[in-house]
């Protein structure tokens, strides 16, 4: 506890001499950086340690980190309890610095005060934690499109190489995004645990990394020896935090996973369209309030009777098989689009992801060779699409309305039984 003070204390003192430095610009003669000047005067910090306290350092003097620079200093004194250590006062001003040119300056300036005050002391967030956050708070205030083209950019540059390794065994180096990390961690979680011999009750006596290696082993067994033409069965779990507001498009934000993956709402949307989705009601601090039954969207029926319709990937273009493909809402279901046939299609992975990215708009269309499903690839006209739908439905629904009005006048309007003419439909009965 006293050497964890003492650091802390170290490390405050380090930004108010590098801050110091900077004014005056030292080193500067000897065509020296203030981290090269740091690092020639204090050879035995690391270079992430430099690099951070040069990061804090350089806002010194900045008005609008003002209260970053002050609760770092804090650590120098004798009540350490509320200060920042340099590490996450580091995070916090990259995070100002590349939202700032396109964020609102008084929402950038609240959102700062609750990340640091929630940063802040022994009991704040970790820097693991602290560095989800900012990340979801970079997402909100940047604009949409930009987030999707990030995650986009990430989702391009996946992986998987080959090499040789020691003792004729091979390598495979893998580079997933967000979501292809979240997707796989679920896949082998279960698989992976440790289990006791079934004939000697002995332990596993595998390593973390081998049980892991065998259960993505045993994954791609299964999926290569599915027997063709059985549609799979519903996806592996993978638990996503997201609020309904945001799932609905009724304010920003994204998705959260049980191991701290930032998803972003068009992700999450699409990953929604062939899963198991089980509703839970949270309270404030995290509890589970009220959790529903998982709803599977389209049942195996509903899927071999696309694979038989659609055939492969309906995109304009791709001839994917149908089993590499998933089962997509053509209206939406997070905008109420219902589970029928009429408003589903097959896409292939990549396909769902770009028809989702770029908002294109389908629908099932009845031609002399029987239905199809056709596409508009004129981007956001799934908008379009959809008001339409809403205002068909709307009208469909007031003719339903009236037409039961008018039964239920009809019904309830008394008889005359001599001239079989309703009392009050046209006056009184005739004699």
């Amino acid at each position: 506890m006293v050497l964890g003070q003492l650091a802390t204390g170290v490390d405050a003192n380090l930004v108010a001499v590098l801050a110091e430095a900077k004014r005056r610009s030292l080193g500067a003669g000897d065509g020296w950086g203030p981290v090269d000047w740091a690092r020639a005067k204090a050879p035995g910090l690391s270079a992430r340690k430099l690099l951070d306290l040069n990061t804090v350092a350089g806002v010194a003097d900045e008005r609008r980190m003002a209260e970053v620079v002050d609760a770092v200093a804090q650590g120098a004194g004798a009540d350490q309890s509320n200060a920042l250590p340099v590490e996450k006062a580091a995070q916090i001003v990259r995070f100002h610095q590349g939202v700032r040119g396109m964020a609102d300056p008084d929402e950038l300036e609240s959102g700062t005060a609750i990340l640091l005050h929630s940063a802040r002391g022994h009991d704040g967030l970790s820097e693991k934690q602290l560095a989800t956050a900012l990340r979801h708070a970079a997402d909100v205030m940047r604009p949409d499109r930009l987030v999707e083209h990030d995650a986009d950019v990430r989702r391009a540059h996946r992986s998987l190489v080959k090499s040789r390794g020691p003792m004729g065994m091979s390598r495979y180096t893998m580079m997933l995004d967000e979501e292809g990390a979240a997707v796989l961690d679920a896949a082998i979680d279960v698989l992976a645990r440790p289990k006791p011999d079934e004939d000697t009750g002995k332990h596993d006596s595998r390593t973390p990394a081998a049980r892991r290696a065998d259960a993505l082993l045993d994954l791609v067994t299964r999926a290569v020896g599915a027997p063709d033409g059985v549609p799979r069965q519903a996806k592996t779990s993978l638990v996503v935090t997201i609020g309904l507001d945001v799932l609905q498009g009724r304010c920003r934000g994204g998705g959260l996973t049980m191991t701290g993956d930032l998803l972003t709402v068009e992700t999450v949307r699409r990953m929604a369209c062939d899963a198991q989705l089980i509703p839970m009601v949270l309270g404030s601090n995290g509890e589970v309030l009220d959790q529903g039954m998982a709803a599977r969207l389209f049942n195996r029926a509903q899927i071999r009777h696309l694979w038989m319709r659609d055939r492969h990937c309906t995109f304009p273009g791709c001839s994917k098989p149908c089993g590499w493909a998933d089962a997509h809402h053509l209206i939406h279901w997070l905008d109420d689009g219902p589970t029928d046939i009429w408003n589903a299609a097959l896409l292939c992975r990549a396909h769902h992801t770009v028809v989702h990215s770029n908002r294109y708009a389908g629908e099932v269309v009845y031609g002399p060779r029987g239905p199809s499903v056709q596409w508009d690839l004129t981007p956001g006209s799934y908008a379009t699409r959809l008001a339409a739908w809403r205002a068909s439905r709307a009208a469909a629904g007031a003719a339903t309305a009236g037409a039961a009005r008018a039964v239920a006048v009809t019904s309830a309007a008394p008889c005359d039984h001599r001239g079989g003419e309703a009392l009050g439909a046209s006056g009184p009965p005739r004699p």
